[in-house]
This record gives C-alpha cells, structure tokens and sequence, in this order.
C-alpha cells in the first residue's frame, strides 16, 4: 500500500490591496472610561474585602483610597498625550516616583514617626504606595513642561 505524501501543495496567497491603510484602533486601556470603571471597581471590591474581613473603618477607608490612588495615577498616564518618547517618559515617571515619591513619604514618616509606629504596618506600605504614586505623576507632569525637557534632553526632542 503507497503511502501518502507529506507534502502540501502550494496555496495561493491573495495580495493585499494597495490603497489607504486602515488607521489603528487605540487599544481599550487608552480608554478613560476604562480607567474610570477599573477603578471604581476595585475601590468597591476593597471594601467588601475590608468587611469580609473585619478590617475595620479606617483601614479599609486606606484600602480602598490607595487603590483609587494607584489605578487613578496609572489611568492618567496611560490615557494622556505626550510628545516624549516611551523611553524618556519611563525616566520621568521612574524618577518621579523614585526619588520624589520617596522623598515625599520619608519627610512624611520622619515627621509623624510616633503616630506611624503606633499604627499597623498595613499604613506604612499603604502611604508609601500612594507617595510613590503622587511622585510618578509629579514625574509625569514635570516631563510635559518644554524647559525641563530641553534642559534634560539637549540634543533632539
């Protein structure tokens, strides 16, 4: 009995059609409603997550607050313009949440030190969290300012 060849014969491949090319659809996270909604949802869910657990009103409050926070600060960069390059607005927003961030929530930590250690260690990450987020915008929105990226980026922007 003859075997079958493995061998697949040719198909024929339409060519594409050289007239206009069809804009891009922005992906569905350039979307402020999606940011909108995703942050809402999660501020909800923590704070049935709070109640499940018996968190209490005050953590759950920061709970809640940190995610509306985070999510807010992320939303805001992903859906607004910028005339950077992904890579230098990276370095804003890296070294806005870096060293800006952190600067905000050591002055923050050194000068409600008592109160911070009589609180939980669910305050200490929580602002350090939405410090480093403030800063990341701060980044963001000192990057969109033409002097300081002129001053930072001579060559070509």
């Amino acid at each position: 009995m003859p075997k079958p060849s493995k061998v697949r014969p040719k198909q024929k491949t339409k060519p594409k059609p050289k007239g206009k090319p069809e804009p891009e659809t922005p992906s569905f996270t350039a979307k402020k409603s999606y940011w909108v909604m995703l942050t809402a949802v999660f501020v909800v869910v923590s704070a049935v997550f709070g109640v499940v657990l018996g968190l209490g009103l005050e953590k759950t409050a920061v709970l809640a607050a940190t995610f509306a926070v985070l999510i807010g600060v992320v939303g805001f960069i992903r859906t607004s313009p910028s005339s950077l390059s992904i890579s230098k607005r990276v370095t804003f927003v890296f070294v806005g949440a870096s060293v800006i961030g952190f600067g905000i929530w050591a002055v923050v930590a050194l000068v409600f030190m008592p109160q911070i250690i009589a609180l939980d260690v669910f305050f200490v990450a929580a602002s350090l969290a939405i410090c480093l987020a403030v800063g990341a915008l701060i980044g963001e929105l000192l990057g969109r300012i033409r002097r300081v990226q002129e001053r930072l980026f001579p060559q070509n922007l």
